[in-house]
């Protein structure tokens, strides 16, 4: 199983780009008859690590939004492998970057499965709904390397 964990805050414009995005991961691994699980969460917590443990968990995609400048280079969807940050005496705080996640997943439960960082550019992060022209292109047009991201999960699943 998929698990797709979104993240960010829908009231603030582009930060709510992760979520638009893993609905629409959710149709196409749907569609491919792949099961899925789609997570929206305001912020990283240690909880998560609860989920990606999960035996059943074979891939796990992070999707967030990331700030950039309008008339920058960097204005398509990113994709990243991560793995568990190396930690020493790690705080329990409330708010996580995905390798951190990944450790604690490692340290209480379990090496975590394949996971990946995907990040949608953003501009606007002021209050209110809907998204930038910036944000939303990027999501009507996403590029070769989500595709192939989502091809190599497909095959992981035969």
């Amino acid at each position: 199983m998929i698990l797709l964990i979104a993240y960010g805050n829908s009231l603030r414009r582009d930060d709510g780009a992760g979520f638009i995005l893993a609905e629409k991961l959710e149709q196409l691994f749907l569609q491919a008859g792949q099961s899925v699980v789609r997570l929206e969460v305001h912020q990283l917590t240690p909880e998560l690590s609860l989920d990606i443990s999960k035996e059943n968990i074979s891939a796990v995609i992070f999707l967030d939004t990331r700030a950039v400048t309008e008339s920058g280079d960097d204005l398509l969807i990113r994709v990243e492998k991560v793995a568990p940050a190396e930690i020493g005496s790690p705080s329990m705080g409330h708010h996580l970057d995905v390798s951190l996640l990944l450790a604690y997943t490692a340290y209480l439960f379990k090496t975590p499965p394949p996971s990946w960082l995907v990040t949608v550019p953003g501009v606007d992060f002021n209050h209110g709904e809907g998204l930038s022209q910036v944000t939303t292109r990027a999501i009507e047009n996403p590029p070769a390397e989500l595709d192939e991201l989502i091809d190599r999960i497909k095959k992981m699943h035969l």
